[in-house]
């Protein structure tokens, strides 16, 4: 193994550390810190292991191979693979992706990370997992802070819950993504808070998260950065107007005020318009569902049509099944079997919280940010679901999206009530 592969290790030690120093000071915070860094990074290799071994090789190892012919060429013409990067410009070069798609975009990351580690999959497997846990653990810190009584349960939920864990680590899109997405809101939230003093660095921070978020899932940031700034404004109205002080009125403005955020959004894209969302929403369902193995578990839909009608109808089937199926009883191969556990686990914590619920009488407060996230779930639960209804391609793209259903849900349950006490 040449000597290049490994002169970037004391940078990556390096960001490690600069990293845990967010967890000193507090015993129980240092061993969730390392302990969570350590499955994260084992799971960021056993994805590119398994993919390799069992799945087929997949998206990610053909990545590697474009990749590969991407640094060959960074070496043999550094001014044609600069062009590339900052204009797009592949000259001779071929790849199957087209120049605006979040896979092209994508290549540009695992090229720069090839070059550093001497074109090493694993390391960059290591560098991608890393950054889909600083994210994750910027959210968690700053949730656990303003939040202390969905701490516990944030914990499980970003840090240590299988499928999450799994599907936002390794080189994959989705570990951009959740390191993105994570810090996107974290960044949001301390605003929100306005508990921190601002500084250049953490508006640097969030407009690069924006970014890459954009880049990487421009649809999901869209409605998420939404939601977020009207939360924001609606904060800082309600503050300053009497009128707004009742919850019906804020609810009216919280509609107006959402209305004006999805027009000012058509602006931004050429597909953020109704009609083009909802003609690309059924033709991606019906093209994927036209491929897809009938041997295996398939989204369920009640005639769904390009209309806003049938896809409201459709909604809350998508959003069920998307975080409860595959169920364990379905027939479907291995690795289905393995998700259908799990859901079956969701579906043991649903009942559960409903109980205790019940036996309380009441709901637990949820704070206004917290409800934007879980407004912002089901949302983007619905985007993701209805055009995928391949239930394996399903299980990976809503994992970024389920721990902020699944940070409510536990700390609405009986489970983890004796562990938010110790916090």
């Amino acid at each position: 193994m040449p000597l290049s592969t490994w002169l970037h290790v004391p940078l990556f030690l390096l960001m490690v550390v600069a990293l845990a120093k967010s967890a000193r000071g507090e015993k129980e915070k240092t061993v969730i810190f390392w302990s969570a860094l350590a499955l994260k990074l084992a799971a960021g290799l056993f994805y590119g292991w398994v993919y390799l071994t069992y799945l087929g090789k997949g998206d990610t190892w053909r990545y590697h191979s474009e990749t590969m012919a991407l640094t060959a060429w960074a070496k043999a013409d550094g001014a044609g693979y600069l062009r590339f990067l900052f204009l797009d410009d592949l000259g001779a070069i071929s790849i199957p992706w087209k120049y605006f798609s979040n896979s092209f975009f994508f290549l540009k990351i695992t090229s720069l990370l090839y070059l550093l580690t001497g074109n090493s999959y694993w390391w960059t497997a290591l560098y991608l997992s890393l950054f889909s846990f600083w994210g994750s653990w910027f959210l968690v810190v700053r949730l656990r802070r303003y939040f202390p009584e969905y701490g516990t349960a944030a914990v499980l939920a970003f840090l240590f819950f299988p499928s999450v864990v799994f599907w936002t680590s390794g080189l994959s899109k989705d570990s951009v993504f959740m390191g993105s997405l994570c810090l996107t809101v974290g960044f949001f939230l301390q605003i929100s808070e306005g508990k921190e003093r601002k500084s250049i660095w953490q508006i640097a921070g969030l407009l690069l998260s924006i970014w890459l978020l954009w880049r990487v899932k421009f649809f999901l940031a869209a409605v998420l950065i939404v939601l977020l700034i009207v939360f924001l404004i609606m904060q800082f109205l309600v503050n300053r107007l009497p009128i707004l002080r009742t919850k019906t009125r804020q609810l009216l403005a919280w509609f107006l005020l959402l209305g004006g955020g999805a027009f000012v959004a058509s602006f931004a894209h050429p597909t953020f318009t109704i009609r083009f969302f909802l003609e690309h929403l059924v033709w991606n369902f019906q093209n994927i569902l036209a491929v897809s193995e009938v041997n295996k578990p398939l989204l369920v839909t009640f005639n769904l049509q390009p209309t806003l009608g049938s896809v409201l109808i459709n909604a809350p089937s998508a959003l069920l099944q998307m975080v409860y199926r595959p169920f364990i009883w379905e027939p479907a191969p291995f690795f289905y079997k393995l998700a259908a556990a799990e859901n079956l686990a969701f579906l043991g914590l649903t009942v559960l919280a409903l109980m205790h619920l019940y036996r309380q009488k009441r709901f637990p407060k949820l704070p206004g940010f917290l409800t934007v996230l879980l407004i912002f779930f089901m949302v983007a639960g619905v985007l993701v679901t209805l055009p995928t209804p391949n239930l394996g391609s399903l299980v990976r793209y809503r994992a970024p999206l389920l721990p902020f259903f699944l940070t409510v849900l536990l700390t609405w349950g009986p489970l983890p009530g004796r562990l938010r006490r110790r916090n």
